[in-house]
């Protein structure tokens, strides 16, 4: 790769280490996420652009690319095929994501890693500062929120912890192979205010997670001699350890009934799974009594495992299951390999990459554990970190070779531009509205020139902005109650003489009773809404209506039926389909919510409310 095009790689990724743990993970509209994919999708453009102005593509020589792909295929396969695709979407985000950045980090090759690295851990440690700041509501004249979990910006301390613990043993690698005293100093000072901070967040798995890691490093850096001495002088710690904080460790929480019914739900389906991100969907089916009594439907959600692995193999099958698994076991064996090979090698700096290989990989090991006991890289972000990290590993122990392409001449090498830039959305067209738009930011229409972020067209980068964009729509969205009628009274009146003189118009009655709807006279409202429907049975609007009023008065099962006859009415309609799935979401049906909002979805494909209570319901 031509040094320009790394040098505007390196920038972006020191970029994106040090944006992305700064940027808040609120749930719904995850600006930590949205930054993430923004990056990656910028990376992605520059990558385009070079394979095509280059005429090449870089690749990694090594078996675990061909595991990574296969692994890769099946999420692919199983999104476009065999799955319900609002719920696969999360999950084809996830792995996409992840295999992605893996992929762009390997082939930079390790001579930037040391900047990378390093960016990596500063950007990390202004998160743990923030978070340490958390544990006490400040210090001195600075003032952050106070928590008795700590959270920093990533908005559960699971999801804190987890990154934490990744980057811990890398810099403790860098403790091990630096020789200047104060950068050493640094590196130590911040390993330890990251050790207190990741205590602060009292995540369990997270401490199984880097006790285990640093097991391993053990294991693979010190002589046989010592291995034993280290290794119980580490468990005796860790022992001491549980007791100090034994009332940590005795939180319910209900795990095994979880895993036990997750099981259950794998085994009605064990060769492909329930699908792609369906867990939380389907979970509800095999819930057991035992399990219900400690989290009751209609108050708590169970939309996770709370095991990676768990889930895993319940919505991808054993066969899903198992290709991650050989893609884990190939990684491991090639990179343990490596390092064994490496003391018997003539490299001059044999022992810090030693040291550099296995603080990465006992980075990776120590995610991995903590997954045993939670769902951290179901939230993609903790996905990505890890794999960026399988990707730092990779680049150190692999070659990177390139392969010609077919774009030679200048005309070619346009018309294919032209083409990517519509395939990623960087320009974009919609036949219905009429509008070419760029970046999705500046819009051509026919009035003229708009600039607003817009998710027209249906390229990469409208994917990509679409959930995000129906967040922000739907919150932008007045209440029924907020929309006042000007002269309330004067309007009941005149429609009340109308109602004298037409008493067989049903639509008189309908605007009566949305009128005494919109007063919040609700028992005004269902008497019209009722001789509406004795007039005209066919008013599907007032079925809906009258649900709604249920819905908003606590009569959830009159709300049911009234919707299911207006949708009975007319099948097409969105508004009856809406509502009943969210009635649903909040009764904590997702099963029979996801079924409407995946109807919804088909007859809108970009229905905001849609799109977001499907959101909720993973989130």
């Amino acid at each position: 790769m031509k040094e320009t095009y790394q040098k505007i790689f390196v920038v972006i990724f020191c970029i994106f280490f040090v944006l992305v743990p700064l940027l808040p993970d609120i749930q719904i509209s995850r600006p930590k996420l949205l930054g993430i994919e923004i990056i990656s999708f910028l990376l992605l453009t520059i990558y385009v652009i070079f394979i095509v102005v280059e005429n090449k593509i870089l690749y990694f020589e090594n078996k675990i690319g061909v595991f990574v792909f296969i692994f890769l295929s099946y999420i692919l396969i199983r999104y476009f095929f065999f799955s319900d695709r609002p719920f696969a979407y999360t999950e084809l985000k996830r792995w996409t994501l992840s295999i992605w950045l893996l992929y762009l980090i390997t082939i930079l090759g390790n001579k930037n890693y040391n900047v990378l690295i390093t960016t990596y851990i500063f950007g990390s440690f202004l998160a743990v500062i923030y978070g340490f700041l958390q544990h006490t509501g400040g210090f001195y004249r600075i003032q952050v929120p106070k928590f008795e979990r700590v959270i920093s910006m990533f908005g559960n301390p699971i999801f804190f912890a987890v990154h934490i613990i990744n980057f811990l043993p890398i810099v403790f690698g860098r403790i091990l192979i630096e020789k200047r005293f104060f950068v050493k100093l640094i590196y130590l000072t911040v390993f330890i205010v990251s050790l207190i901070t990741l205590y602060y967040t009292k995540t369990r798995a997270a401490f199984i997670g880097l006790f285990v890691s640093f097991l391993v490093l053990i294991f693979l850096l010190l002589p046989q001699k010592q291995k034993v001495k280290y290794l119980f002088s580490l468990l005796f710690l860790f022992v001491v350890f549980v007791l100090i904080t034994k009332n940590i460790w005795l939180r319910q929480q209900a795990h095994f009934l979880i895993w036990r019914d997750s099981i259950k739900m794998w085994s009605s389906k064990p060769f492909f799974g329930i699908g792609l991100g369906k867990f939380h969907v389907e979970f509800v089916n095999f819930a057991s009594e035992e399990l219900r009594k400690i989290w009751p439907e209609k108050q708590c959600i169970i939309n996770d495992a709370h095991n990676e692995y768990v889930q895993l193999l319940a919505e991808n099958g054993i066969i899903g299951f198992t290709l991650f698994l050989l893609f884990l076991y190939n990684f491991f064996e090639f990179v343990i390999k490596f390092v064994k090979n490496l003391d018997s090698t003539k490299l001059k700096n044999k022992y810090e990459l030693k040291i550099t290989i296995c603080s990465l990989l006992v980075g990776v090991i120590a995610v991995l554990v903590q997954n045993f006991f939670s769902v951290d890289m179901r939230f993609v972000i903790s996905n990505i970190y890890l794999f960026i990290t399988i990707g730092f590993i990779l680049g150190y122990t692999s070659d990177i070779n390139q392969k010609n392409l077919v774009f030679k001449s200048y005309v070619i090498k346009l018309i294919s531009l032209l083409i990517c830039f519509f395939i990623l959305g960087i320009i974009s067209y919609s036949s219905k509205q009429k509008v070419v738009s760029f970046i999705s930011l500046i819009h051509f229409t026919q009035n003229g020139v708009k600039i607003q972020p817009d998710d027209v067209g249906e390229g990469l980068l409208q994917q990509v902005l679409r959930p995000y964009l129906a967040n922000y729509k739907l919150k932008q969205e007045k209440d029924f109650f907020d929309e006042k009628i000007l002269d309330a009274t004067n309007t009941i009146k005149e429609l009340e003489e109308l109602k004298q003189k037409h008493p067989d118009k049903s639509l008189i009655y309908e605007k009566l009773a949305w009128v005494y709807a919109k007063e919040k006279n609700f028992q005004k409202a269902i008497e019209n809404y009722l001789i509406a429907v004795k007039i005209n049975p066919n008013s599907y609007s007032a079925y809906n209506n009258l649900g709604n009023i249920m819905f908003l008065t606590g009569n959830k099962q009159q709300a049911v039926e009234f919707y299911k006859k207006s949708i009975e009415i007319k099948p097409e309609q969105i508004d009856s389909r809406l509502n009943l799935g969210i009635l649903y979401y909040y009764e904590g049906k997702l099963n029979l919510a996801a079924e409407q909002f995946n109807k919804v979805l088909e007859l809108d494909p970009n229905n905001e409310k849609a799109i977001v209570y499907l959101k909720r319901m993973r989130e």
